[in-house]
């Protein structure tokens, strides 16, 4: 079931110039993205919509990467940070992934990457896991919510048709200091998900093998598949809950990442082209 319109909505994405007046935090993560698409045949920056709270308005941002034309389809990812706002460093990381992409766009060809990096900016601000009226958005997806994050974000993903979204989560209360990646399929496991890991994890202990199988029970407690748990998407992407060790440290957290990122860009690329020759 989809949201419930919030009162106050864009009619359509508001233009980057809402994004160059965030403040706080928002604006410290958003500055490089903001510069770097502004001068950038690749990279395009924009608001998929605005709300009010606390007599303040705050913005959905989004950035897309347009790769190279690669031989087939253009394949669309959508990534999505900041869901809980207490876990800033998914946006880091993914800002630092899409500067990596600028520097080399052939990382991303046949791909156009869809970025949020805050999918929580209320949550952002005061650095908190809930949002400004004291929801956890990860439970709010396809629910017939009325909180206009998740509105906003569910229209992007029923519009754009991902092929895959991959939401970066933190992992602030375990003393495990790995990488862990949840999906709900073994086939995704196995062909996308374990080779991220471990080339992030080697990133925090180089050489240390880490088992990195299907964790069913993590996958139910974590809400894996909360952005796409509905019968209403005409088409259903892969869906991969990207946790990040908060006790490794911090340059670590956003190099792994981004090293599980890109590894994740060319496994695909090398699934799709298996599953075309069989």
């Amino acid at each position: 079931m989809k949201a419930v319109i919030p009162a106050r909505r864009s009619v359509v994405p508001a233009a980057v110039d809402v994004l160059h007046e965030a403040t706080g935090v928002a604006q410290r993560l958003l500055a490089p993205l903001l510069s770097l698409a502004d001068n950038s045949d690749w990279l395009v920056a924009g608001s998929v919509g605005e709300f009010a709270a606390g007599g303040k308005l705050f913005q959905i941002p989004r950035f897309i990467f347009m790769g190279p034309r690669g031989g087939g389809d253009t394949v669309r990812l959508g990534l999505f940070a900041t869901i809980h706002g207490d876990e800033p460093q998914g946006a880091e990381a993914m800002i630092a992934f899409l500067q990596e992409l600028e520097s080399c766009p052939q990382l991303a060809l046949g791909y156009h990457i869809y970025a949020y990096p805050i999918c929580n900016p209320t949550g952002l601000e005061a650095a908190t896991h809930l949002n400004a009226k004291g929801k956890d958005l990860a439970c709010h997806f396809w629910q017939g919510s009325d909180q206009p994050e998740a509105y906003y974000l569910e229209r992007e993903i029923g519009v754009h048709r991902f092929a895959a979204v991959i939401s970066l989560h933190s992992r602030n209360n375990e003393t495990t200091g790995h990488f862990r990646g949840l999906t709900g399929n073994v086939v995704v496991d196995t062909a996308l998900v374990q080779p991220a890991l471990e080339a992030a994890n080697n990133i925090i202990q180089p050489g240390r093998q880490i088992e990195a199988g299907l964790d069913r029970e993590a996958c139910k407690s974590r809400h894996v598949g909360f952005l796409t748990a509905t019968q209403d998407l005409s088409f259903v992407p892969i869906e991969i809950n990207f946790e990040i060790p908060s006790m490794a440290p911090r340059d670590a957290q956003i190099r792994g990442t981004v090293g599980a990122l890109k590894v994740i860009l060319d496994s695909y690329r090398t699934l799709l082209a298996t599953q075309a020759n069989i």
